[in-house]
C-alpha cells in the first residue's frame, strides 16, 4: 500500500482513534501538554505551519490567509507560552478559510469563542495576554516546525482527538493504518467480552 495526502486518506483517518496509531508506531506525537481546548472526535487535516516571533500577530494573519479546504494549521510560538495568537477574530477567519483545526504550541485566547467555532483547537492553555499587531522579524510560514522535538512539516498531515495530536508524512502510514483500523474494529467486541466476566488470562494473553 503506498500513502499520499488524499480525501480519501483523510477521511479514513478521522475513524482512527489517535491512540490507536500509538500502539505501532513511536513519532510524530505532539507532547501531552499541548492538549484539545475545543472541537470533538477525531479530526483529520493537512498540515500547514506557521513559526511566530516576537508576539507577530501580523504572520498569523499571512498564514490564515495562506490556508484552503481542510488545512490545520500548527502555529509555533518559538517557546513563547504567555502570548495568544489565536482567539475569536482569528479563529473565525480560519474558518472562513474552510480549513479544520488549529494547534498552538502556547497558549489562546477567547475560549467560549473558540469551542463555538467548530474547529479543532489544541494548546497548552489559556491566556489573556495576546500577541500585537506590530510585524516583526523571525516569523516565517511553511517551514518546518520543531514542536517538543517533534519534526512537523507542511504538507504533512495532523491526526487529533481528545487524547492528543499526532503529525506524519503520509507515506509513514502505508503499511500502519490498516493495522489501526482492524485493531479499532476488533476493540468493542473484546470491550464486551471483558465486561461480560470472560477470564482475563484468556483473553490478554492473544
Amino acid at each position: 500500500m503506498t500513502a499520499t495526502l488524499t480525501n480519501e486518506l483523510l477521511d479514513r483517518l478521522s475513524r482512527v482513534s489517535v491512540p490507536t496509531l500509538g500502539h505501532f508506531l513511536e513519532d510524530g506525537f505532539l507532547p501531552p501538554a499541548i492538549r484539545r481546548v475545543a472541537g470533538q472526535g477525531t479530526v483529520a487535516g493537512r498540515v500547514r505551519t506557521v513559526r511566530i516571533a516576537g508576539q507577530d500577530a501580523l504572520a498569523m494573519n499571512r498564514a490564515i490567509l495562506g490556508l484552503r479546504p481542510g488545512d490545520f494549521l500548527v502555529v509555533d510560538m518559538s517557546g513563547d507560552h504567555r502570548h495568544a495568537p489565536l482567539g475569536a477574530v482569528t479563529a473565525a477567519a480560519i474558518v472562513a478559510r474552510g480549513a479544520v483545526g488549529v494547534v498552538v504550541d502556547g497558549a489562546v485566547t477567547d475560549l467560549a469563542d473558540l469551542r463555538a467555532s467548530g474547529l479543532s483547537i489544541h494548546a497548552r492553555g489559556t491566556s489573556c495576554l495576546t500577541t500585537k499587531r506590530h510585524g516583526g522579524t523571525g516569523s516565517a510560514t511553511g517551514v518546518v516546525l520543531d514542536l517538543a522535538g517533534v519534526p512537523v512539516t507542511d504538507g504533512g498531515l495532523v491526526l487529533a482527538d481528545d487524547n492528543g495530536v499526532a503529525v506524519f508524512a503520509p507515506e509513514v502510514l502505508a503499511d500502519v493504518l490498516p493495522l489501526a483500523e482492524a485493531s479499532d474494529a476488533a476493540e468493542p467486541e473484546l470491550l464486551a467480552r471483558i465486561r461480560s466476566g470472560e477470564a482475563l488470562d484468556g483473553l490478554l494473553a492473544t
